[in-house]
C-alpha cells in the first residue's frame, strides 16, 4: 500500500512537471506564434486522460497488490488454524485417551471396594460369632479353673520361712492354732501347701501368701466359716487373714465389692456374695443382687 502511494504520487508529480514544462513552451511559443484555444484544449483532454488511465492504472494495481495480501492472510491463517486444529485434535484425543483410562481405573476401584465391603461385612460378622464363642470359652476356663481351686485356701499374713521344711504339717498346726483346738472335732487332711510363686521378698517387705490345697471340700468350708466367725485372727501376735483361693480376674472383681460391702455393714444392711461375684442385699423384703459395683 505504502509503495503504490509513493509511486502514485512520484507520477503525479512528474505529470505536473510536464505540464508546467509544456505549459512553459506554450507561453514562450505563444510570445513568438499565436496558439489557437482548440489546440489548447485538445492537449488539456489529452493530458486529462493521460492522467485519468495512469491513476487507473495505479489503482487496478493496488487492488491486486491488496487481492495477493488478503489472499496470502488467508493462505497464512488457514494454515494456522489447520495446525491448531491439529494440535487441538492430538490434545483432545490424548485427554479421551486419559478419562478412558482414569474411568477403567475407577471401576476397577469401585469393584474392589465393593469386594472389600463385602468381605468386611463377612469378617464383622465372623468377629462377632468368634466373639461370643469367646467369652463363652474364657467364662467356662475360668469356671474350670475357679472349680479347679474350689479345695484351695488362700492365707495372708504369715511371715516368711515360718513353714520350715514341711508347709504342709505346718498349715494343719496352724489351723489348729488360730481357729482353736477346740473346733478340731475332726482331722484336716491337707494335701499340699505352697508360698505364692511370685519372687520372695525382702525383708521388711509383705511376705507372700501361702496357698493350701484341702484333701475334702467340707473342711474348706468349715475353715471359711470359723475364721469368719472369729472375726480378726492373729498368729503368733501378728495378724492373718485366710480367703477362698480364686482366679486374679474373678478375686480383683470381688474385691472391687469391699467399699460397698462396708457401707453396707454401717448400714446395718445384710449381704451376701456369691461366686462368682454376685452381691445380693435384702431391703424391706425385696432382694436385690448386682454383678458389678
Amino acid at each position: 500500500m505504502k509503495s503504490s502511494r509513493k509511486y502514485t504520487q512520484k507520477t503525479l508529480s512528474s505529470i505536473s512537471a510536464t505540464s508546467s514544462g509544456e505549459e512553459l513552451q506554450h507561453d514562450m511559443a505563444d510570445e513568438n506564434s499565436p496558439i489557437s484555444v482548440r489546440i489548447l484544449w485538445s492537449e488539456l483532454q489529452a493530458y486529462r486522460d493521460g492522467m485519468m488511465n495512469d491513476i487507473k492504472t495505479q489503482i487496478e494495481n493496488m487492488h491486486e497488490n491488496l487481492r495477493e495480501d488478503i489472499s496470502s492472510l488467508r493462505e497464512e491463517a488457514k494454515a494456522d488454524t489447520n495446525k491448531l486444529r491439529h494440535e487441538l485434535s492430538q490434545k483432545i484425543e490424548a485427554l479421551h485417551e486419559t478419562h478412558a483410562e482414569t474411568t477403567s481405573i475407577q471401576k476397577d476401584m469401585e469393584r474392589a471396594l465393593c469386594n472389600t465391603t463385602d468381605r468386611l461385612t463377612a469378617l464383622e460378622k465372623d468377629h462377632e460369632s468368634l466373639k461370643k464363642d469367646y467369652n463363652k470359652l474364657h467364662d467356662k476356663c475360668l469356671d474350670l479353673e475357679n472349680r479347679s481351686r474350689r479345695k484351695n485356701l488362700r492365707v495372708v499374713g504369715i511371715n516368711e520361712d515360718a513353714e520350715g521344711g514341711n508347709p504342709s504339717r505346718f498349715m494343719a498346726e496352724f489351723f489348729s492354732e488360730v481357729l482353736g483346738k477346740e473346733n478340731d472335732d475332726s482331722l484336716i487332711i491337707i494335701d499340699r501347701a505352697h508360698r505364692t510363686l511370685a519372687p520372695k521378698p525382702r525383708t521388711g517387705e509383705r511376705p507372700r501368701a501361702m496357698i493350701v490345697r484341702l484333701h475334702y471340700y467340707t473342711d474348706r468350708e468349715k475353715i471359711l466359716r470359723l475364721s469368719r466367725e472369729k472375726g480378726r485372727l492373729f498368729y503368733k501376735g501378728s495378724p492373718v487373714h485366710i480367703f477362698p483361693d480364686m482366679n486374679p480376674e474373678v478375686s480383683k472383681l470381688r474385691v472391687s465389692f469391699n467399699p460397698v460391702k462396708g457401707k453396707l455393714r454401717n448400714a446395718g444392711i445384710p449381704y451376701s456374695l456369691y461366686y462368682p461375684a454376685k452381691l445380693a442385699i435384702t431391703v424391706n423384703n425385696v432382694k436385690h443382687s448386682f454383678t458389678y459395683p
